[in-house]
């Protein structure tokens, strides 16, 4: 059962040594087994490859031990809100490396003395089974004895666990258990799958299986391993340390919602867009959002970033002797919205308060919302559509026919455009409330009309301001 999320400011993490025993390719000679695609990464991203690679099958060997299996199981459960990963320097006892999200976490528990001194299976059956085992993980061991070389390791007297745990836990390495609210650890006696990120496919890796009632403790290769094969597997995914995970076990505030005029009063019936004029002022807002499917959901990640433009129509009055009227597109861009796997997965609603437009004129005819998904290894992205005008050109005056389009366009970077959704005025505001295709939400006595832009469904709320004429 996952906990309750208790709220702490957001830290910025800048994170551990990674990767400290840096390694150039020609200086290990790759096995047969290893995928080419690997070798076509630049150096870093190579060496985060290879690191979490090697250290997924180690790992699965010590998986086949059930005091260790529990432990990683309850420091997820103490150290994760979301409940499923955990730094493998939180679980080494390390506090040099641990992320500040679960160092918060255990100074608000109160037992940092007893991080590195504590019973611990998983660390233990970690070490014992590194010092045995690591020269069959050669990117490992050769990492290891540089990290040991290094002068400022050469002057201190400590045991070989002791840089073992220091060296693992620089590393900058998480354990990410995509769906370990399914398995239970102290019954299950099925095998387990691990894996890692490839950083250069989002949708499948490779993986090494592992029986827990004994045969080949080496592991055997799994082919193809996606998010659907960990649904119904226990796996294991080695993964990175990166500012997200940190932001992902922090409690974000609620955004307050943005202030309307005394006077304004939330439309809870349809009406006629042409019965709210250009004087009244239409304060309109997206109070809650919600993601319905897995579709942008990267493999194995713990969540989905998405960020929304709002792309619309400026007409400009220009006076030079002989009044004249252009209209032009502007984008106004909203703050990121973070879904973890849990809120896709449940379906649920997020408050997020999206001031989408102050003032809703009637000249413009229809409005554009513009989805990009936010994704760390992307380059910039843009998005493009037409957004309608309504605006008499000839006599100088909105009106409440669709006259002309102007072009929107948004741009973000290390991101993808994903789709867009016409909004046009007459529509939004027949249908306020009432079911069409995506049902209704219930909020203060109130079916708002749900909306879709993709899989982000949304509703408005209207705060109607009528100014005399």
């Amino acid at each position: 059962m996952k906990r309750n999320r208790s709220h702490f400011s957001r830290i910025l993490f800048l994170g551990p040594l990674l990767f400290s025993a840096c390694l150039p390719k020609e200086e290990l000679q790759l096995t047969q087994a290893d995928p080419l695609w690997t070798q076509t990464l630049p150096l870093d991203e190579w060496q985060q490859v290879e690191t979490a690679k090697e250290f997924s099958q180690l790992l699965g060997e010590v998986m086949q031990n059930k005091e260790a299996r529990v432990t990683l199981s309850e420091h997820i459960q103490q150290y994760d809100d979301f409940g499923d990963a955990v730094s493998l320097a939180t679980l080494l006892g390390d506090k040099q490396t641990m992320p500040p999200s679960e160092l918060t976490t255990l100074s608000r528990a109160g037992n940092i003395s007893s991080l590195r001194t504590g019973a611990n299976p998983f660390r233990e059956a970690l070490l014992q089974h590194s010092l045995a085992r690591l020269d069959a993980y050669p990117f490992l061991e050769r990492a290891f004895e540089t990290f040991r070389d290094r002068p400022e390791r050469a002057q201190q007297r400590v045991s070989l666990q002791e840089e073992l745990i220091t060296f693992f836990a620089s590393q900058g390495l998480v354990i990410h258990f995509p769906y370990e609210e399914r398995f239970n650890w102290q019954t299950y006696a099925g095998s387990i799958t691990t894996t890692y990120d490839p950083l250069i496919r989002e949708d499948w890796n490779e993986g090494f299986l592992y029986s827990l009632t004994g045969g080949n403790s080496k592991g055997s290769l799994v082919p193809f391993v996606d998010d659907e094969y960990s649904l119904d597997h226990a796996t294991l995914v080695v993964t990175y340390l990166d500012e997200d995970f940190n932001e992902m076990n922090t409690t974000p505030p609620v955004p307050e919602l943005p202030t309307p005029s005394a006077d304004a009063v939330i439309l809870n019936y349809n009406v006629n867009h042409t019965s709210i004029s250009q004087a009244d002022i239409l304060f309109t807002t997206i109070p809650e959002v919600k993601m319905t499917n897995k579709d942008y959901k990267k493999i194995f990640s713990r969540f989905v970033k998405v960020r929304l433009f709002r792309g619309s129509s400026k007409v400009k009055v220009s006076f030079n002797g002989t009044t004249s009227a252009t209209a032009e597109g502007e984008t106004f861009r909203y703050d990121v919205i973070t879904f973890s796997k849990d809120d896709i997965e449940s379906k649920r609603w997020k408050t997020v308060n999206i001031q989408f437009d102050p003032d809703w004129d009637l000249s413009e005819n229809s409005q554009q919302l513009l989805l990009f998904t936010e994704l760390r290894r992307h380059g910039k992205a843009k998005g493009t559509a037409n957004a309608k005008v309504g605006y008499d050109f000839v006599n100088q005056k909105p009106t409440a026919e669709f006259t002309s389009s102007v072009i929107v366009e948004a741009e973000l970077e290390n991101s993808l455009f994903r789709t867009n959704s016409e909004l046009s005025r007459p529509s939004v505001l027949a249908y306020i409330i009432g079911a069409t295709d995506f049902g209704v939400r219930t909020r203060n006595g109130i079916d708002f009309n749900v909306k879709s832009v993709g899989p982000l469904h949304f509703y408005f709320e209207h705060r109607f301001t009528d100014i005399p004429g």
